[in-house]
């Protein structure tokens, strides 16, 4: 999207025609049978409260059907649903993507989901790419015009957004970063990869207006190559692909999530990270970060400890002497 440009997304063509055809043909029989009343009994009440409900018929289509819309332009995206409206700047969205009742658009403080985008629970199952998800990825490349990812033009590195429909993308690269590396603490025999859970998981993540998701690609070509995911000051997730780490990618990603952090105002980033993890923990402390000595059981089974560590990501203020 350029700037000056505008565009509405309604409900799909099918939906619109089914909804007009159906109304079409209801107040058609209603009006058709007010004038049959009338022939016969030759008194006009019962006939016009019958028009009267041919005529609701074709308003609710309208207000139903024709009236639900989703503008994106300069100023921010417009949900218009029968009974409501919001907007949201463009500076405030934190969110698109398919939900339930319609295309959920969120910030920090509210959400609203625009009716006339709707993907079936059967679609969201299973994680097929429909109408809904085009129309996301159409808001977050809009988005990404007025805040652009992060971009290496020497290497043609991107740290971009992660789009709604990519839970199974970032499964595949947690799985192929941690599975290997972990096996002395999850036993592939005994405790395979959790592939559905994570992919749950992620789902949730990429739903959650307080969760950020980014992805580390090639910018010729969207090869993903690794991920981080944070939420407020936690640092939630962090990965790099095998075959490309020790190449800075994990410090990068590292890196740009604890700017984020700082930019949101927290005094100081947070993770969890397994005790059995060695190499991982002793990165993190080449970056500064702490143990506090909290720990917890980690989510998967045997559940092997998690150890907490923290990081200072912004002065604090000196006392006045």
């Amino acid at each position: 999207m350029t700037d000056g440009s505008r565009r509405v997304w309604r409900a799909a063509p099918g939906t619109l025609a089914a909804v007009v055809v159906f109304t079409v043909l209801a107040a058609g029989a209603v009006a058709g049978l007010a004038y049959l009343v009338y022939r016969r009994q030759g008194t006009p009440w019962i006939p016009g409260a019958l028009a009267l409900l041919a005529v609701l018929a074709l308003l609710y289509a309208w207000r139903f059907g024709l009236h639900p819309r989703l503008v994106a332009d300069d100023d921010g995206v417009h949900v218009r649903n029968p009974f409501s409206s919001r907007s949201f700047p463009w500076s405030e969205i934190t969110l698109v993507a398919p939900g339930e009742n319609g295309l959920v658009i969120g910030t920090d403080d509210e959400v609203a989901e625009a009716w006339c985008v709707q993907k079936s629970n059967a679609a969201i199952a299973q994680g097929r790419f429909t109408r809904a998800d085009a129309v996301a990825h159409d808001l977050i490349d809009a988005l990404e015009l007025r805040d652009p990812p992060l971009e290496d033009r020497e290497t043609g590195l991107r740290i971009r957004r992660a789009r709604p429909d990519e839970a199974r993308l970032l499964t595949r690269i947690e799985r192929a970063a941690s599975e290997e590396r972990l096996e002395h603490l999850f036993l592939p025999e005994e405790f395979p990869y959790p592939v559905r859970e994570v992919t749950t998981l992620w789902r949730q993540l990429l739903h959650d207006p307080a969760a950020r998701v980014f992805v580390l690609v090639h910018a010729d070509d969207d090869e993903a190559l690794g991920l981080v995911a944070f939420a407020g000051a936690e640092v939630l997730h962090l990965a790099v692909v095998p075959h490309r780490t020790r190449l800075g990618y994990g410090s990068a990603l590292l890196e740009f999530a604890v700017r984020q952090i700082h930019d949101g105002g927290e005094p100081e980033g947070g993770l969890w990270v397994l005790e059995g993890d060695a190499g991982t923990r002793a990165f993190y402390r080449r970056h500064g970060w702490t143990d506090t000595g909290q720990r917890r059981p980690s989510r998967y089974p045997p559940h092997p400890e998690e150890l907490r560590m923290v990081k200072q990501v912004r002065s604090r203020p000196r006392r006045a002497a």
